[in-house]
């Protein structure tokens, strides 16, 4: 089968390779779209971490864990699923023609959801685990850094969950990433290009009293869909999240990854006593959500797919991932 092997730093392969076999508790899925994760382009970009964006075949190691197709052979026929059933599926390996995934973690999608917004289920769930996870509350503030396809999910998530914030304030360097923020419903967007981040936020949502501090911005969450990026200019995510918490209820989401280590100033975080809370993965529920929330009309994930390639095109896909001012979400095609 013909399938995307990651060959090292910014190089990947079309190859064809022996496909997966059916095992007892497996099934087999002809993959139909897979798209390219912030957890792709990190190991593209740095080399980081292929061991766990990938799966090994003898030919080399195949990345892509946001994908969906049909159902193409079940080892249990009682697992309630059945041949020729659309559906998402959570493993590695999904830049193939071909994938094994657990009889357990299969998704049916709904018949008015397409294959390429299924294969954005995985992320969308993510985020509706970030927002769930940040217990916001009605008239609260919530500043969201990266309009990557995770940080534009966590603003359809606080809308999908009907949770009437205050001031939900997207924050990036990309004015086209930025504009899809408004589009979903953003209440305010901010490019660090342009100003000070900091005195922007404080100036939309007012300040409150700090016992140590003085006053701080009246920031209530902070969502970190971006992590470290190396060679990114300015403060870590984290720090500029440390700086703009308020005091004692403030939570920082910690989703984004990190591409190396970083130096941080944590008076903030003994000062104001803040909660940061790591997110990785999801729920179950939270996949069946997001598939339920897109056929319900509740979230729009056509409007993310910006760019499809075929397979064979995988490594124009990857660049144009990387091509973060133009770009949200990149899907690889497996079976053109």
């Amino acid at each position: 089968m013909k399938a995307v092997v990651y060959q090292g730093q910014r190089q990947v392969e079309l190859k064809n390779i022996a496909a997966p076999e059916l095992t007892p508790d497996s099934v087999l899925i002809d993959v139909e779209a897979c798209g390219i994760c912030g957890s792709d382009l990190h190991m593209y970009r740095e080399d980081w971490k292929p061991e766990i964006c990938t799966i090994p075949y003898p030919e080399g190691r195949v990345p892509g864990h946001e994908f969906a197709g049909y159902l193409a052979a079940v080892a249990d026929e009682n697992c309630g699923h059945q041949v020729g059933d659309r559906v998402v599926g959570l493993a590695m390996g999904g830049m193939a023609e071909r994938v094994s995934v657990s009889q357990w973690a299969l998704f049916p999608i709904p018949d008015n959801v397409s294959f390429d917004e299924a294969a954005t289920a995985e992320p969308m769930s993510n985020s509706l685990r970030i927002a769930r996870k940040s217990q916001a509350q009605a008239g609260e503030n919530v500043v969201v850094f990266g309009m990557g396809i995770i940080g534009l999910g966590v603003i359809q998530a606080y809308q999908a969950l009907d949770i009437e914030l205050n001031q939900l304030i997207a924050v990036d360097t990309s004015d086209y990433r930025l504009e899809v923020a408004k589009l979903l419903g953003a209440d305010h967007v901010i490019n660090p290009k342009e100003c000070n981040v900091h005195q922007a936020v404080q100036g939309l949502v007012g300040t409150r009293e700090s016992i140590l501090d003085g006053d701080t911005p009246a920031v209530d969450i902070v969502c970190d869909c971006v992590g470290y990026i190396k060679g990114f200019p300015g403060k870590p995510v984290l720090q500029q999240a440390l700086d703009m918490i308020c005091d004692r209820t403030g939570r920082i989401m910690c989703f984004g990854m990190f591409e190396g280590n970083v130096e941080l100033n944590l008076d903030s975080l003994i000062n104001r006593q803040p909660s940061i809370i790591g997110v990785m993965g999801m729920e179950m529920d939270d996949v069946r959500d997001a598939l339920a929330f897109m056929s319900e009309g509740r979230i729009d994930r056509k409007s993310l797919v910006t760019h499809s390639y075929p397979i064979g095109e995988c490594g124009d896909a990857f660049e144009a991932q990387t091509n973060y001012a133009d770009s949200v979400k990149v899907v690889l095609h497996p079976q053109e």
